[in-house]
């Protein structure tokens, strides 16, 4: 049986030959000028095979069995290569490791659809003794795991492999093995663009099964719903109304939700903080649970603002938090009546993404905040600026206070590290960001002493094209929510998620008609998204990987 099955994905391809970027010209680490030299021109950059990401695996396999599915084996962690995002194609190649728990997964999810009555009635449009049964459940199961119609060679193919197995076996290992089968071919673990028109000199546009893939991983993480399948069989995909109406519907799912809340966690490192340790003595209140509540927290005020009408402004300005017990002790506000509960935060203390425990304590030592890492995760995360690289010979150990001084706020501290040497240039830059928030401990408290001492939370904000002063971090967001910089990074972010790699000098003007639509559009983040999907690129694949 298994002899068979190995026979039959090998006819289909080898998992383990996809692994490439398809890239061309573009080395990774590479700084590209993204300058647009012909506005308003169609030119698409390449267009690499991607393998599932295991988050994308999961929500495929959930799709397509209805949600009723037995725990599978873990597949090893998605690395991430470029500094960007899991679904990076690089980062994405196969491993022994990962095949074989594909296949372990695959024949375990095998036996459960013969096993679970409701798998069952899901899968299997006929039962045993139906002549045409086997061709029937071949063609049905093989359009939803590969998301499109199969040909009439896989179709034939994959039909005499099922009723190889149904000769010699039973009926119930006939699907058990098809299914197993199914699940280990490239077909259902890669996001496969091979067919496709010319349609310019340099790129090819999507059949409409494959945009259909397209959309749905962008918005959903997963696989085409039925509705979603049909509208690219009945041509509804081919006209721009047609896609935009079924983006709007996909976005009105709860699945979009889940995969806007994806992206921000790997856009603003939100998974950073569950690494984070503090002095206990000095923070008792931090634990394992308030961790992983102050994540769940920063998720849902940015799937709050998404899908509440919210801005670019308002992701940094808005002071509405989402709190359980443990963060409304933090936050210092009433116990919530429910799990979790929406309420306002003190508008003089925090508002927007910057002043949630998050990113303060996941910024931060274990007894004191960092104005350094706050400061480039400022510049590198939100103004998309690549992280400066330190001198070689550059302290970077946390400065402590000398016993023969006086005491020393934490920012004195830093700022004698770096007063003397070679470092002045980058810190005026970072630290111009970073002192912004030393009104927050090591674990986001407010505060407005530091060992017995006044707070200065003053700072410059340089580089963000409204440069200005600025005191404490809720000035600053404002500044942050009004830049111009912010809001094209945003839509950078974005964009680079969607095409699964870095971009590329080809992206330009796609990325600067993105980012004037976005403008124009008043920052909506909502709207950001069926702006990528409407864009004349979103239908196109590069043809340099022919």
């Amino acid at each position: 049986m298994i002899a068979g099955i190995a026979l039959l994905t090998a006819c289909e391809g080898s998992i383990g030959g996809l692994g490439g970027s398809g890239s061309s010209g573009n080395p990774r680490g590479a700084q590209e000028a993204f300058v647009c030299q012909s506005p308003g021109t169609v030119s698409v950059g390449s267009s690499p095979v991607r393998r599932l990401t295991n988050v994308e695996y999961d929500n495929t396999v959930r799709d397509l069995f209805g949600g009723d599915i037995p725990a599978l084996p873990e597949q090893p962690s998605d690395a991430v290569l470029t500094g960007s995002f899991e679904n990076d194609a690089l980062s994405l190649g196969p491993s022994d490791v990962r095949i074989a728990r594909y296949e372990a997964a695959a024949f375990s999810l095998g036996e459960h659809a013969v096993s679970s009555a409701a798998a069952r009635a899901r899968l299997l449009p006929c039962g045993a003794g139906d002549a045409e049964c086997s061709r029937d459940f071949v063609e049905s199961f093989g359009r939803r795991a590969f998301r499109r119609p199969l040909s009439d060679e896989e179709l034939n193919r994959w039909t005499g492999f099922f009723e190889e197995q149904e000769a010699s076996i039973d009926f119930d290992a006939a699907v058990q093995l098809t299914v197993a089968a199914m699940l280990q071919t490239p077909q259902f673990l890669y996001r496969l663009e091979n067919d496709g028109t010319p349609s310019g000199a340099d790129h090819l546009e999507l059949s409409a099964y494959e945009l259909a893939n397209r959309l749905s991983y962008f918005l959903w993480e997963s696989m085409p719903d039925d509705e979603l399948l049909a509208a690219a069989e009945s041509g509804e995909l081919d006209s721009d109304a047609g896609l935009e109406a079924q983006a709007r519907r996909m976005l009105a799912d709860e699945r979009s939700r889940d995969a806007v809340r994806n992206f921000h966690r790997q856009w603003l490192y939100v998974d950073r903080v569950m690494g984070e340790d503090k002095v206990p003595e000095m923070f008792p209140m931090w634990s394992e649970q308030a961790r992983d509540s102050a994540r769940e927290e920063t998720l849902r005020f940015v799937e709050h603002q998404y899908f509440n009408g919210g801005t670019v402004g308002d992701l940094f300005t808005s002071n509405v938090a989402f709190v359980d017990p443990i963060m409304a002790e933090i936050y210092g506000v009433p116990a919530p009546a429910a799990a979790w509960e929406q309420v306002e935060l003190d508008p003089t203390e925090r508002g927007g993404l910057l002043s949630r425990i998050a990113f303060l304590a996941g910024n931060a030592h274990d007894a004191n905040g960092s104005p350094p890492l706050r400061g480039v995760y400022v510049m590198e995360r939100v103004l998309c600026e690549p992280r400066p690289s330190p001198p070689a010979n550059a302290d970077v150990s946390v400065p402590e206070a000398d016993p023969n001084q006086g005491p020393m706020t934490n920012r004195e501290l830093f700022e004698q590290r770096v007063a003397p040497s070679s470092c002045q240039g980058c810190h005026v830059r970072i630290d111009g960001f970073g002192f912004g928030f030393e009104n927050y401990d090591a674990a986001g408290l407010f505060r407005e002493q530091d060992n017995g001492l006044a707070v200065d939370a003053s700072g410059y904000a340089y580089g963000i094209g409204n440069d200005a002063p600025y005191v404490g971090a809720v000035e600053l967001q404002q500044l942050l929510g009004e830049s111009d910089v912010v809001r094209d990074c945003v839509a950078k972010q974005w964009l680079t998620y969607s095409v699964g790699r870095p971009l590329e000098t080809s992206d330009a003007c796609q990325l600067e008609g993105i980012q004037e639509e976005f403008q124009n559009d008043g920052g909506d983040l909502f709207e950001l998204l069926t702006t990528i999907v409407t864009r004349p690129e979103f239908r196109l694949r590069s043809g340099a990987e022919e």
